[in-house]
């Protein structure tokens, strides 16, 4: 009896309180639900977008140094990888010491493969060509040369004297095109393409760094727009920076094959 007394008078704004407070999570519930499932939905959305935009090319590959560790090149061909750049050198005083390893190992695969030199401002065209050729050798691959131009350290957009370094990159390619027999590609951003083309580069053709998938001229062969995207690599994920071709299955065959 006395229970149900104390239960009468007990006061009505807390079980007010109770109800309301409960409405409050179940609120915050739904709206962390509603939040997540229209995140998977823009996911979704952005990768069946990227997929249309890649559907006119459908040759990819990636660019591989030593920081990559150990691949798997045959699960990367499976994973609908038609070729792999090797970071080979940089300059004239550096080489990937992955480059021997990966090298050898891709040739048990059916991808197509080429190699990386990092263009350094400070080193003459000559000595560059040299490191390669005494560091690579013969094992150049089937596809382009590539050299990456970048800025670096304190070589950065306001210090790089394009005047000096645009013929020195004209020199290199030539070097290059003339020792191995193969041509140079000129791997760079839109910016630096901009202060290189038409000027100091006219003939050789282009691999730009780019997020955006959309159709470019001819002189544009490669574009990166992706720089992480994962794969499988021996039951582990690993993230390249990824390239589609700048054309069609069928060009790319004639040009490989």
């Amino acid at each position: 009896m006395e229970r149900k007394r104390h239960a009468k008078y007990r006061p009505k704004f807390n079980m007010r309180f109770v109800h309301h407070r409960r409405r409050i999570i179940l609120g915050a519930f739904l709206l962390v639900v509603l939040l997540a499932m229209a995140g998977v939905w823009v996911v979704k959305n952005q990768q069946r977008g990227a997929r249309l935009a890649l559907a006119p090319y459908p040759v990819h590959g990636c660019v591989i140094d030593q920081e990559n560790g150990i691949i798997d090149f045959n699960s990367l061909q499976k994973q609908h990888i038609s070729f792999v750049y090797l970071n080979a050198t940089t300059g004239a005083t550096y080489f990937d010491d992955s480059f021997n390893t990966n090298y050898s190992r891709i040739q048990s695969t059916d991808l197509k493969v080429g190699i990386v030199h990092n263009f350094s401002f400070q080193k003459r065209p000559k000595a560059q060509l040299r490191f390669i050729s005494q560091k690579v050798k013969s094992n150049t691959g089937q596809l382009p040369v590539v050299i990456r131009v970048s800025y670096y350290g304190d070589y950065n957009a306001k210090r790089v004297d394009w005047k000096k370094a645009g013929p020195n990159l004209a020199d290199l390619v030539k070097l290059l095109a003339n020792y191995y027999g193969q041509a140079v590609v000129i791997k760079t951003t839109p910016a630096i393409k901009r202060q290189l083309d038409p000027t100091y580069i006219k003939q050789s053709k282009f691999w730009l760094e780019e997020p955006q998938i959309k159709k470019h001229n001819w002189r544009v062969q490669f574009v990166e727009y992706d720089a992480e995207q994962k794969f499988k690599n021996d039951h582990s994920d690993l993230e390249l920076p990824v390239s589609y071709f700048n054309g069609s299955q069928k060009t790319w065959n004639e040009q490989t094959n």
